[in-house]
């Protein structure tokens, strides 16, 4: 006998038990085994000629079409095999030593079956690559809310593969959910599905309510938002002044809220820290900063080119490696009273707590925006920063040179010294191969930009009543 059952979509029939002669159970398992894919593999050829047949017979697409262009395809084979190449070749290039504080907390609340949500401060690309691998190596499944930009060509499979879906923060162009299908339509000329900030401020709701409620998942968010200073336009990612940015307030209501609909009282926020001593892409924040005339795609080809080729095989040349440190805080209620901006900045200043103070921000920051310095007046401005850092009870772990005492200015220096200034002095002896330079009564400072962006990073905590 053979019995069978409609599948969800009602385009495939899925049988579910076999009664009949035990010589073909083989053949039939083989069969089951394989339906699961044969229905994907006919959803996406529907997707595909809907999207370039059928569009002129459809005003408005449907919004399970608008959800599946957006959300992410959890992958455990994908999710092993990024993880694999993220912890043998990507930090091993990059970085000396990854630290991660608090995970096993994080693990057993997971266990418990509370619903977690990451909020991280942003600062490089290496950010959600290093949560999402940590966190699923230590099986905890965890989905994140990525940038439109980063879904680019062949990418864009990869990263939905990893838990990720798409976040719009303008408008969005598709043709298809397949990136290989969306750019041959493209090409012919067929008429895309947009989706403008609007349309996703609909769609984003049911994105959550889909992670929490459906499939059980955990969130990886990252809040934080700069402000340009001088035509007030908000840009969401990583920071790159290097300054501690605020977080949105919109993420948290909304997050709340879904959690409050679904009836999900036992979740909480989580804050996480990660502590570059060197960001890996940070040489390309001055051109990012500066608007140059390039095309947004050019630059988005550049900064996965540099971020996740140049600077691993540089850095593993050159033996340029730093250190990293990822902290996982306590929980947060999720319930906040509605008091949203109150509750953005209570988070803001969790994760900040979190900082490990390394070498390179304190010497920089104690230099201040100048280009020279006496050392005389660095030791005092180090001595000054260090008693206020202690007081907010901040990880100064990597300054001792002992169990008690600190390491010596000149030692800091040297640290910074091998860290930023290129080993390899070019012909023409000039000073834009060097970040920092001393003597026995002075220090100078030859990259403002690079400076700065290290120095902003203990701005906040260090300015913070």
């Amino acid at each position: 006998m053979l019995r069978s059952r409609k599948s969800a979509s009602n385009t495939l029939a899925i049988p579910v038990r076999w009664n009949g002669s035990p010589k073909l159970s083989g053949i039939w398992a083989t069969m089951q085994k394989y339906a699961g894919s044969v229905s994907h593999s006919l959803q996406t050829a529907a997707e595909y000629i809907y999207f370039v047949f059928g569009q002129r017979s459809m005003k408005t697409p449907p919004e399970r079409t608008l959800l599946r262009l957006l959300h992410h395809n959890w992958n455990r084979r994908t999710l092993t095999a990024v993880s694999y190449i993220c912890e043998h070749f990507l930090f091993k290039g990059c970085f000396s030593d990854v630290r991660v504080i608090g995970l096993d907390k994080v693990k057993r609340k997971a266990d418990s079956g509370k619903r977690l949500i990451f909020i991280p401060d942003h600062q490089s690309e290496y950010d959600w690559q290093l949560l999402q691998s940590k966190l699923f190596l230590a099986d905890i499944k965890t989905v994140i809310q990525a940038g439109d930009n980063l879904f680019i060509g062949p990418l864009d499979p990869v990263l939905r593969g990893c838990g990720a879906f798409m976040s719009i923060r303008e408008s969005r162009s598709f043709y298809s959910s397949h990136w290989l299908y969306n750019l041959s339509a493209k090409y012919l000329g067929k008429r895309p599905i947009v989706i403008d900030r609007d349309v996703y401020s609909r769609l984003y709701l049911k994105q959550l309510e889909r992670i929490f409620g459906k499939e059980g998942y955990n969130l990886l968010v990252f809040p934080g938002y700069e402000t340009d200073l001088y035509s007030g336009e908000v840009k969401y990612g990583r920071s790159y002044s290097g300054m501690f940015n605020p977080l949105s307030p919109y993420i948290f209501i909304t997050v709340s809220r879904v959690l409050r609909e679904l009836g999900i009282k036992d979740a909480e926020y989580v804050p996480v820290s990660i502590s570059y001593e060197r960001v890996p892409e940070d040489v390309l924040f001055r051109e990012f900063r500066a608007k140059t005339h390039s095309t947004k795609m050019a630059k988005y080809i550049y900064d996965h080119y540099y971020t996740f080729f140049k600077a691993p095989f540089s850095k593993e040349l050159h033996q340029e490696k730093s250190r990293v440190c990822m902290k996982f805080g306590e929980g947060i209620p999720t319930d906040f009273g509605g008091r949203a901006r109150e509750f953005a900045e209570t988070a803001r200043y969790e994760i900040a707590k979190l900082t490990r103070v390394y070498e390179s921000t304190l010497i920089f920051h104690s230099i201040g925006n100048r280009f020279t310095l006496p050392k005389r007046d660095l030791k005092l401005s180090i001595v000054h920063n260090i008693r206020k850092l202690q007081s907010l009870n901040i990880d100064c772990s990597p300054l001792y040179s002992t169990a008690e005492r600190f390491m010596s200015v000149d030692t800091m220096l040297k640290r910074v010294e091998d860290l930023f200034n290129f080993r390899e002095r070019p012909v023409v002896p000039l000073k834009s191969y060097l970040t920092l330079e001393h003597d026995r009564n002075e220090v100078f400072i030859h990259n403002p930009h690079l400076a700065a962006y290290y120095g902003n990073k203990l701005h906040y905590i260090l300015n913070k009543t």
